[in-house]
């Protein structure tokens, strides 16, 4: 009873502070569009209300006080992070009444958290402010929105989560693994998406259009944080996913996803044609000069970040001698099963969940000894 009146208590709260904060926002993007209609005309266009309201064209170079003086308030993306944060505690607060006695790791709630946080600071911070006239800083809120938040997300387990929030666990995991998200998250599918989202959105010229339109600015953050999510949720922990890798195969796709970024960058800090930026006379800033800059911090950021996920998957797997055996055994156990099945039409479990039950299985052993016989009367 206590766990019920914890979590009532904890949804009620959590629900009642993104209602008063999505009024409080809603309430922001009226009154800026008031103020910036005179005598029934705009000067301001409507999407600046909705995402940008506050950032005024920047008069002082980024690197001082305005790393720190410098905000602008984006209604839309503080929304939605709001209602993420207030589903993702209402699940937590379920787990104990789905299941008594268990309660959620509270490092995977701050985990997941500070990755909105991180989303938060990336569209309202100075860096959001500038990132329409240096490329620099737009560089280094594509890394935060592409790379560090989506990696802080999935380490928060919002998946597993959901399966110990339900009502019907067997059906939300079924749910999970269906044919869609299956697809979205098969390992192929997943590198695709993020290297046609970085080169593309880089090397092909639109980057010309987002840094120009707030609207291409605001489809460019949510398509970052998609793409990073669909790519981490394969590499950072393991999901009641369709999709199940190995830590080695999990250290290639960060390789991979290491060789995009490297490109990129290198490209960009080779460029010979500036990225089409907004001009900010006050600011006095060479092009060029910082569109080769923003391909270093690509380069140098993102592989930095790519290398200490890989770092601590490394650190994880020397951890967990049980990790390393189904790694090792991971591929030839899986078509060992596979075979099985098919010789013997008994369904077994994922080699990833429980290798030494398989070979104890009464019901297995049984299976295989009647296909032994039919073998021999076959003869």
């Amino acid at each position: 009873m206590t766990d019920r009146k914890r979590a009532h208590g904890l949804v009620v709260g959590s629900w009642i502070v993104a209602a008063l904060t999505v009024l409080a926002l809603l309430y922001a993007v009226l009154d800026h569009l008031a103020a910036s209609t005179v005598g029934g005309e705009s000067h301001m266009h409507m999407s600046n209300a909705f995402f940008r309201v506050g950032a005024g064209a920047p008069t002082q170079p980024l690197l001082g006080s305005a790393l720190i003086t410098a905000w602008q308030l984006d209604p839309v993306a503080l929304a939605v992070l709001v209602l993420l944060a207030a589903g993702y505690l209402t699940a937590v607060a379920l787990v104990p009444v789905r299941t008594p006695g268990e309660r959620w790791p509270a490092n995977d709630t701050a985990l997941f958290l500070s990755g909105l946080v991180v989303i938060g600071l990336a569209t309202n911070s100075s860096i959001a402010v500038y990132d329409q006239v240096l490329f620099t800083a737009h560089m280094v809120g594509h890394l935060a929105l592409v790379m560090l938040a989506p990696a802080m997300l999935v380490a928060g387990r919002p998946f597993s989560l959901l399966v110990a929030a339900s009502a019907r666990p067997d059906r939300t995991r079924s749910m999970l693994q269906g044919r869609e998200l299956s697809f979205l998250t098969a390992p192929p599918v997943a590198l695709a998406s993020y290297a046609v989202v970085i080169v593309g959105s880089h090397l092909t010229g639109l980057m010309d259009d987002i840094m120009r339109y707030t609207w291409a600015g605001q489809v460019e953050h949510l398509v970052y944080v998609v793409a990073g999510v669909q790519f981490f949720v394969l590499v950072i922990r393991a999901e009641p996913l369709r999709w199940s890798l190995t830590t080695p195969a999990r250290w290639l796709m960060l390789a991979i996803a290491m060789a995009v970024d490297t490109f990129t960058g290198v490209v960009l800090l080779q460029s010979t044609t500036a990225v089409g930026m907004r001009t900010a006379p006050a600011l006095n800033v060479n092009a060029l000069s910082d569109t080769r800059t923003g391909g270093a911090i690509m380069w140098v950021g993102g592989d930095a970040i790519m290398a200490a996920v890989m770092v601590a998957l490394v650190i994880g797997w020397l951890r967990h001698s049980d990790r390393r055996q189904r790694d090792q055994l991971g591929w030839a156990e899986q078509a060992r099963r596979a075979t099985f099945t098919e010789h013997t039409g008994l369904a077994v479990r994922p080699a990833s969940e429980d290798d030494a039950g398989f070979d104890d299985d009464t019901a297995a052993r049984s299976a295989y000894n009647e296909w032994l016989r039919s073998l021999s009367r076959d003869r």
